[in-house]
């Protein structure tokens, strides 16, 4: 009933495989900066500017300006004598200078400070002591004798 049949083709060749290139090496892709935080321990004493692109925290003394493009928080321990700039600051410690913040500027209960400040936002704790004169709004611009600054 069934008849084998007997297959007299022959079989065609199998295609042939891809020849795999080799891959190019991956470049790297470029990672953001990790962000520094920069401590200046209680104890420690500066004399002199203190610049950096990230966060700064001080528990010491400088004596000398200190600016950076970030977060600066000023411990109770700290005391500065200069002035500062930074993005946002955080003040507990004791500040002689004018205070520049183009950001959130909070002024803690134990903070002093004795000098102009000028910041887009502002929060000041009860209990706080200042000297001076505030400047605050989004587009802040306070002259001092000799000394201009504007925040955007």
């Amino acid at each position: 009933m069934f008849k084998d049949k007997k297959n007299t083709k022959t079989p065609a060749p199998a295609p042939a495989a891809p020849v795999a290139s080799k891959p190019e090496p991956s470049k790297p892709e470029p990672k953001a900066p990790a962000k520094v935080n920069n401590i200046i321990s209680e104890g420690t004493v500066i004399e002199g500017n203190v610049m950096a692109d990230g966060d700064i925290n001080v528990n010491g003394k400088v004596t000398g300006d200190v600016s950076t493009k970030s977060q600066l928080i000023i411990g109770q321990t700290a005391n500065i004598q200069g002035n500062i700039t930074a993005e946002n600051a955080d003040i507990a410690g004791s500040v002689n200078g004018t205070v520049t913040v183009s950001g959130l500027l909070t002024i803690r209960q134990s903070s002093k400070i004795d000098g102009d400040v000028i910041t887009k936002n502002l929060n000041v704790e009860s209990g706080s002591m200042f000297t001076g004169r505030f400047q605050v709004g989004s587009s802040t611009k306070f002259t001092s004798p000799g000394k201009e600054s504007v925040l955007d």
